[in-house]
């Protein structure tokens, strides 16, 4: 083997890590929009069939788990997942991930409080790659830390943006999050007014909280 295709075997073979190094981010972020925006059949997508899930208030497999998981999701009024920090040991065609995960879920008391869950925890994860491709084939779920906290409802200003407005774009659930719209290649954006004063209704948040 001549330098000049030694090297370029050297580069072919850090292109791979590198791919497969993307294509394993590229699931866990996939993760993330599937259980957000309660969506079972993207969820399904991140895991392999015959994989499984310990998710310490679930241990079984992975498809069970997505039937599980996105009802009780839709029961929040919304939740926000944000995965950080992974790091990847590749070795093959399988690799050892951990990656640290801040969790919110949001939800309303019959009283009508917002009742925020905030979970600190970490995903260990055994990626396997079949035929070119990467998804979860085990994963299990280490609790950090779990805190809950009380907000009141504010229903009349919300940092003066216009909430009757019904072209804001809120979050929501598959299929009627803006997501699914913008992905499509849909235009998502519109041309606003400058609200003239941000803070408007700020007193008025400030005495309901």
């Amino acid at each position: 083997m001549t330098d000049v295709e030694a090297r370029l075997e050297r580069l072919e073979n850090e292109l791979s890590v590198l791919r497969d190094r993307e294509a394993i981010r590229d699931v866990l972020y996939r993760y993330c929009r599937a259980v957000d925006r309660a969506d079972t059949a993207l969820l399904k997508d991140c895991y392999w069939p015959d994989g499984f899930d310990d998710h310490g208030f679930f241990g079984g497999n992975a498809m069970e788990f997505c039937d599980y998981i996105t009802p009780l999701l839709r029961e929040t009024t919304a939740t926000t997942h944000a995965m950080s920090n992974p790091i990847i040991d590749l070795d093959g065609d399988t690799a050892r991930v951990e990656s640290q995960v801040d969790v919110l879920h949001r939800l309303q008391s019959e009283s009508g409080d917002l009742i925020y869950e905030w979970i600190q925890c970490r995903y260990l994860d055994e990626f396997a790659k079949r035929e070119g491709e990467w998804r979860i084939l085990s994963r299990a779920v280490v609790t950090d830390g779990i805190f809950w906290s009380k907000m009141a409802a504010v229903i009349t200003a919300d940092r003066g943006l216009p909430l009757g407005d019904p072209t804001l774009l809120r979050g929501d659930r598959h299929p009627n999050d803006p997501v699914y719209r913008h992905v499509a290649g849909e235009t998502v954006t519109r041309e606003r007014e400058a609200l003239s004063d941000f803070w408007s209704g700020l007193d008025a948040v400030g005495k309901r909280l």
